[in-house]
């Protein structure tokens, strides 16, 4: 028998694959996208706290898409001997990159705002009624602030269910910041139109609101980012629930006649998983090693999903202690 081979990450299904690509190039032209949105935001920049928050949100909202295109790249680089498992957990790096960041800048927003609030600092863009109406410098600010809601119209909401389609944390987290993009933009909207009736406090009630939403969605995907570099038990994208796909290839062994029971681990790595499993042989089972290999190859089509997946003989007590969650 020939060693086993595990899967390349650039070895997807015909249609997989196509999803991949296709999920690359509404990434380009979300980056695209951004950065003339940070173009036009910077040019209409003036001392709006919440123009300047926007702005920053808007900056660091590169690093997503900019991650993805970079770990698609990195992820089919080959084994080396110091990478003998290679580089397919450059999704997760990416998907925890991209977590730090968003977490880092809600907290800033946060403390800016409420320095704001505290110091009694008025922002300088004057109301409306100071000035001829058509001079008034708020204009350019909303116009460019209007431009940036159009960006997640523009890249569409296929991101969501192509992260779905491929299990790209990475994709669906940047995908969920449209929503965020929509919230931000809206409430920078509100701030600048606040300091135009007069209402300087409403700048920094803005922000805060910015903040605390860019905060949320960091801390919620730095938390499963941790989570899946120590290992946890996978679960569903965008859900708390566990994926069934562990209990499932527990039942495909337990059916096989010549196993009496089996023990499956399972973890991410990217998009892809890979796993092992102690299976417990009746002692009189034939030709155990050529069983082993027909059963891995079986249970490795079961899902695209799984890049890796070893089968480990057992004794019954090893396998009973081999892991003591159900899965």
């Amino acid at each position: 028998m020939t060693p086993h081979q595990p899967r390349t990450p650039s070895s997807l299904p015909a249609h997989k694959h196509r999803a991949l690509q296709r999920a690359l190039r509404i990434e380009w032209l979300t980056l695209i996208l951004r950065i003339s949105v940070v173009a036009a935001l910077y040019a209409a920049l003036g001392t709006a706290q919440a123009l300047t928050a926007i702005w920053l949100k808007s900056l660091w909202a590169l690093l997503p898409p900019l991650a993805f295109i970079v770990a698609c790249r990195v992820e089919n680089l080959r084994p080396t001997p110091r990478f003998p498992y290679g580089f397919y957990r450059a999704g997760t790096i990416a998907f925890l990159s991209g977590a730090l960041a968003l977490s880092a800048m809600g907290l800033y927003l946060l403390y800016v705002a409420l320095r704001g609030l505290i110091v009694l600092k008025h922002p300088a863009l004057g109301t409306l009624w100071s000035q001829p109406l058509l001079d008034w410098p708020g204009w350019p600010v909303l116009a460019a602030l209007a431009y940036s809601l159009l960006v997640p119209i523009i890249a569409g909401r296929s991101r969501q269910r192509l992260a779905i389609d491929l299990h790209d944390k990475g994709l669906y987290a940047d995908a969920t910041m449209g929503r965020a993009s929509w919230l931000a933009g809206g409430a920078a909207i509100v701030g600048v139109l606040g300091i135009g009736l007069g209402l300087w406090w409403a700048d920094f009630i803005a922000t805060l609101a910015i903040g605390a939403d860019i905060l949320r969605h960091g801390a919620r995907h730095l938390y499963t980012a941790v989570c899946d570099l120590i290992d946890e038990v996978p679960r569903e994208l965008g859900s708390s629930r566990v994926d069934p796909l562990g209990g499932r290839i527990r039942d495909r062994l337990t059916r096989l006649a010549w196993v009496s029971d089996a023990r499956v681990r399972l973890r991410e790595e990217g998009r892809r998983l890979t796993g092992i499993a102690f299976v417990c042989p009746h002692a009189d089972t034939p030709s155990l090693v050529a069983q082993l290999a027909e059963a891995r190859a079986d249970i490795e089509a079961m899902d695209w999903r799984l890049l890796d997946f070893e089968l480990v003989p057992v004794t019954s007590a090893r396998c009973a202690d081999a892991i003591r969650t159900p899965r």
